[in-house]
């Protein structure tokens, strides 16, 4: 018979994915190891995207400015409400990039910590249950990159695509940029065409990396966060067995204790990190919703534009779902610690013993939460609150736009 094989998982495979994506475009979101340095070509790759995708916003919001000049205010009405959500997706990207990179030595002490937590051999691992924790983990990173995939390259080639049928049915080559862009000059001449369509497609591509890698690099520190406490609380439910030694037993509360205390002091690092970011991507996500509704639901559009604000619009409730999935699963798998707690015979043990235990349960019956800028707690609730605040702006819009006959 052959013998099973052994697999023994690191703790660096659940952030392999999002430390690809950063370092795509020379993003590097922690140290991988002790004294280490940036090298310098990423250092210059970094700037380099960073500043090309500042460019691209504010010169999505001058071209805006410049076409308000426009004497038709019902057409420019129609393209401020294509070009914002555009807009708005690059600017959480750039509030999500600058939190990382501000932030770099603080998500390097998490990373170490949650490293350090990790379990090591094959048989804490099945404990931990960490290949059943991967699978999942892995399965929503794909499934997330791939619909951002789809999405920013829909956009980017989308116009290619149609001026090539264009050219195909009519023999005339539509020279269209992916993006409503202000240029100091005229970027659909000659070669600076070209030029200008690779500079779109990298600033949305960084874009795409900047939302896409944050969330994926979120989502791992939850996983981790929540398998932690998880496998705690089933250490409590046992820990006062009888077969155990009175030493034992006390030393091994002493351990859990002080993990205990790890990981409250990892989820509040992380809820001083993330919760500005959050807040910024909760509310401008509301308003993104509202206009990439508005247009999708144009009777007007064209088919291709409407599929671009379809795929949009998933991308946009699949990202804040996403986030505040994981805070439903921190707050969950955080209050498991009292009842393993309670679960064990701590009847059995002295009045110290017991103290204790009443001491731990009285701190994990309070969840470990994140937050939306101090306002509100992230958690499936939030969710529905977004959606009905997009809701509300999307009716409201409707209403102004169409008159109150065609509106919901």
């Amino acid at each position: 018979m052959i013998p099973p094989v052994r697999t023994i998982v690191s703790f660096r495979d659940f952030v392999v994915i999002p430390y690809f994506l950063f370092g795509t475009i020379g993003l590097v979101p922690f140290d991988p190891h002790p004294g280490y340095k940036i090298p310098w070509f990423k250092i210059t790759w970094w700037w380099a995207s960073y500043i090309n995708h500042f460019y691209c916003v504010i010169g999505e919001i001058v071209y805006f400015f410049v076409a308000w000049q426009d004497v038709d205010k019902e057409q420019i009405f129609l393209e401020f409400t294509a070009l914002i959500p555009c807009t708005i997706f690059s600017s959480i990207s750039i509030i999500k990039m600058n939190m990382i990179w501000y932030n770099r030595k603080r998500l390097t002490w998490i990373v170490n910590k949650l490293e350090e937590l990790f379990p090591k051999t094959e048989d804490d691992q099945k404990e931990f249950d960490v290949l059943e924790t991967r699978k999942n983990a892995y399965l929503i990173m794909i499934y997330f990159s791939a619909s951002y995939m789809i999405l920013i390259w829909t956009f980017n080639l989308m116009p290619l695509i149609v001026s090539i049928i264009d050219y195909a049915d009519i023999g005339i080559y539509n020279r269209i940029l992916p993006y409503s862009i202000w240029y100091p000059f005229n970027a659909r001449k000659g070669y600076r065409f070209m030029i200008m369509y690779i500079q779109q497609n990298w600033g949305g591509f960084t874009s795409m990396i900047g939302i896409l890698g944050t969330d994926l690099f979120f989502g791992c520190f939850i996983t981790q966060l929540a398998m932690q406490f998880k496998a705690l609380s089933k250490h409590l439910a046992i820990i006062t067995t009888p077969r155990r030694a009175k030493r034992l037993r006390n030393l091994r509360l002493k351990d859990a204790i002080e993990r205990h205390l790890l990981l409250i002091d990892l989820c509040s690092e992380m809820e001083s990190i993330y919760n500005f970011s959050i807040l910024c991507n909760f509310v401008l996500s509301s308003l993104m919703i509202c206009l990439v509704g508005f247009q999708a639901t144009n009777p007007d559009i064209h088919i291709d534009m409407w599929f671009k604000y379809i795929v949009f619009l998933i991308c946009a409730l699949w990202q804040v779902f996403c986030i505040c999935y994981y805070g439903n699963v921190l707050m969950e798998n955080s209050q498991r610690i009292s009842w393993g707690v309670f679960a064990s015979q701590w009847y059995r043990e002295d009045a110290k013993y017991q103290k204790c235990i009443l001491m731990m349960i009285l701190r994990a019956q309070k969840p470990q939460f994140l937050t939306a800028g101090k306002f509100s707690v992230v958690s499936l609730r939030s969710f529905t609150a977004i959606l009905s605040t997009a809701f509300s702006y999307f009716t409201l819009l409707r209403t102004l736009y169409y008159g109150d006959e065609n509106g919901f």
